[in-house]
């Protein structure tokens, strides 16, 4: 084998690379592959060495060299071999060819072999030539006419419309690719056009001394047919009229080749089949067509899991049972369980500031949910789902006296209507019931005089209706580079079936996609969204501007009302922060905070306040990463927010539960350690994604620009602060002037880091 492979390296490199090369040998491996370009670069290095079936260690080679002896990671071989060399020769040349260059050089004369590790170092230099240039397209019916005489008036303007965007333009880079892409394209399109038997066929007549090429295309369109049949293959407890109610057709209408592909995906929609295929048998070439799809039932009643680590929800687990025909008609019944932990109580994976968010997020959660997804059309779904639940919501004090300090209660159910008008845009209609009991009790700290007129639970009913939408194009929707997206939503309350919370709510959702180059994009967003209480909530939200004159015990009253209706109004107002929102902050905890005691974590913490308002912005450019493939990519950010409380007052009134103050005379009489509900937030990093077939898994470290006064301290220390300045406020040598905000900052709470899976936004 090795005089064969000195042979080759000495009949195909320079006599200056031959030195260098003739000590390789069986045992050979392949240090590194680099590129060197003369005069052009159409092609970057990752693409060409995809084209190539020798391969050199990547960047994380050295890395699983380390780890090599732990199970399951293997490092990988890199054998040299100069046949295989050769082939790759061959194989760029050809990808040239293929792309519009004729006469390309490629050689590897400048590599480089290392005697003391064997290795070698493949020096690529590539001269692409010159490229071959489109001078004409044209597409001719198969008698030799122009293409425009097999179509009538209305066709007609249809057809020029497609050709013009379909087009290679004169001064365009002929490749094999795009050329078969247009013959594909204009297939589709006529079969489309109900030509079910349409075919096209390309030719290129090339100048080779002009690299000047022209290019043809052949149209037989054949008759225009309709459907005639359906057939349906392989259901056992579905009837087929179910299975062809799901599609868009009927027999009789005219063939349109779309409408067969997205039957064949609405059958997948359903739940039902492991497989479902759609495709036109072997028949006469005439004016009728058959259709088949076959489908393999999945089955019908099944049992699902998966358990997971969230910062906030902790250890959590979900189960489902599932019935995939109910009762038939493709009806779907699922029975699910949700159990989300809150533990361990602090984030072992929070590496910036530690105690630096509020409660956690626990959930208990059973439902019922019944999907039809017929009526009247396809387009248009329903779903009922009864459910219980039982939470620890980290916007309301804990219950110390229930089970793991859980403060909410709700049972009640959704209704809803999902009408999908293209794929992955629907309009969702849904009606949401609950009877909810919040648990709150009277602070222990305070004096009976000074705790709050809100009883050891809130029991309330809430009925609200939402509507939101998505509209938009992308080229891709799980990972789009261009397009944009419009999301807008509303909900009203209190206006079916009696609620004791009445608002109606605005949000706006603006998201585009650009691409700068073939690897570069930018993604921006706009949003905004605006609350509005009215009846008895507005009045309980707004404490009255004047309160003198009033009696104690009506203040207390009025106080009372207030932090409750907060409570109720804690899941609809505004909060910022968050993978998805302004980074560089934990999740709501962007904006007015309250400083709190937490019988379940035992110690301080924040808990958002909210907003009336909100406006923002996020924009993101994305990048290659570096000596990795395309599936790798790295990201730089800004976010931006405003919230607003407004006209409301969200800031916790003295006296609520568990709430930080300090003596009255060191604020004026407001002793709630707050920050301010009026806030621009400003955030800012980079990251890195990793591409999957379910969207990115996202990594992003991001620095808080604009921190307020409790974001770079410990809540614990601020906590700590306040107790300390509470018992010496009757000191007369103590100096109780300075507040609690004069605690230790911590710089590297300006730092968070974000973990997500899918886009972020």
């Amino acid at each position: 084998m090795a005089p064969l492979l000195l042979c080759l390296l000495a009949s195909l490199s320079p006599a200056a690379a031959q030195n260098s090369l003739q000590l390789v040998n069986d045992e050979t491996t392949v240090r590194e592959i680099s590129w060197n370009f003369v005069d052009t670069k159409t092609f970057d290095a990752d693409r060409l060495e995809r084209q190539i079936a020798t391969q050199a260690p990547g960047t994380f080679y050295r890395l699983k060299k380390w780890f090599d002896w732990f199970p399951r990671i293997d490092p990988g071989q890199y054998p040299f071999d100069a046949v295989t060399l050769q082939k790759d020769v061959v194989r760029l040349r050809e990808f040239y060819n293929q792309n519009g260059f004729l006469t390309p050089r490629i050689d590897y004369p400048a590599s480089q072999y290392d005697t003391s590790s064997n290795t070698i170092h493949i020096r690529f230099v590539v001269n692409e030539g010159p490229p071959l240039i489109v001078t004409n397209t044209s597409f001719r019916a198969a008698e030799g006419d122009s293409a425009a005489v097999l179509f009538d008036d209305g066709l007609g303007r249809e057809w020029r419309s497609f050709k013009k965007n379909a087009i290679l333009q004169p001064g365009d880079r002929y490749t094999q690719f795009k050329r078969l892409q247009i013959e594909e394209a204009t297939t589709t399109w006529l079969r489309n056009q109900g030509y079910a038997f349409a075919e096209v066929n390309s030719s290129t007549e090339i100048d080779t001394s002009a690299n000047r090429a022209s290019v043809q295309f052949e149209l037989s369109p054949g008759p225009e047919a309709r459907f005639s049949e359906i057939e349906i293959d392989g259901t056992t407890s579905l009837a087929p009229k179910i299975i062809r109610r799901e599609l868009p057709f009927e027999e009789g209408d005219r063939f349109n080749a779309s409408k067969v592909t997205q039957g064949q995906r609405e059958l997948f929609g359903l739940n039902l089949f492991r497989v479902a295929l759609a495709d036109i048998p072997s028949q006469p070439r005439d004016s009728t067509v058959t259709v088949r799809y076959r489908v393999r039932e999945a089955k019908l009643r099944t049992l699902s899991g998966q358990i997971g680590y969230g910062g906030r929800p902790g250890v959590f687990g979900e189960s489902r049972w599932t019935h995939r025909n109910f009762y038939g008609a493709a009806r779907n019944l699922s029975v699910g369980v949700i159990a989300e932990t809150g533990w361990p109580v602090e984030d072992p994976f929070n590496l910036f500031g530690g105690n630096a968010s509020g409660d956690p997020q626990r959930r208990f959660r059973l439902s019922t949910t019944l999907r039809q997804p017929y009526i009247f059309t396809t387009r248009l779904s329903g779903s009922f789902e009864p459910f219980f639940q039982e939470r620890l919501s980290d916007k309301l004090v804990p219950a110390s006296d229930r089970f793991l300090g859980l403060n909410e209660r709700q049972f009640g159910f959704n209704a809803g209507l999902i009408y999908e008008m293209l794929p992955f845009r629907t309009l969702n209609f849904q009606y949401t019931f609950t009877r909810t009991q919040q648990f709150t009790a009277p602070d222990p700290g305070s004096e009976p005089d000074q705790q709050l007129d809100v009883g050891d639970s809130d029991l309330f009913d809430k009925s609200i209706v939402s509507l939101n939408a998505t509209f938009g194009k992308t080229d891709d929707f799980l990972n789009p580079t261009r397009g944009f997206l419009i999301r807008p939503s509303a909900e009203l309350g209190g206006t079916i079936l009696g609620s004791d919370v009445q608002f109606g709510r605005l949000g706006l959702d603006i998201t585009g996609y650009l691409p700068l180059t073939d690897n570069v994009e930018i993604a921006g967003r706009l949003f905004g969204g605006r609350i509005w209480p009215f009846g008895d909530s507005r009045d309980a939200l707004t404490i009255p501007s004047d309160t003198s004159g009033r009696p104690a015990d009506e203040i207390q009253t009025i106080l009372g009302d207030n932090f409750t209706y907060q409570n109720r109004f804690s899941d609809y107002l505004f909060y910022a922060g968050g993978s998805s929102d302004v980074r560089g902050w934990p999740p709501d905890l962007a904006g007015g905070k309250v400083v709190r005691f937490s019988s379940v974590t035992g110690t301080y913490v924040y808990e958002a306040i909210g907003a009336k308002t909100t406006v923002g912005a996020n924009i993101e450019l994305r990048l290659p990463f570096p000596g990795l493939s395309d599936d790798f990519r790295t990201a730089v950010f800004l976010d931006a927010a405003r919230l607003d409380a407004g006209s409301l007052d969200l800031t916790p009134p003295p006296g609520a539960t568990d709430v930080v103050t300090f003596p009255a005379s060191v604020r004026g009489g407001q002793p709630v350690i707050a920050t301010d509900t009026e806030q621009i937030l400003v955030g800012t990093g980079a990251g890195m994604r990793y591409k999957t077939p379910a969207g990115f898994i996202r990594l992003d470290i991001a620095y808080k620009l604009t921190p307020d006064r409790l974001d770079l301290r410990q809540p614990q220390s601020v906590g700590d602060r306040a107790e300390v300045r509470e018992s010496e406020q009757d000191d007369p040598n103590q100096n109780i002037e300075r507040p609690p905000f004069d605690a230790d900052k911590r710089f590297i709470r300006r730092f968070r880091l974000h973990f997500g899976i899918g886009r972020t936004f």
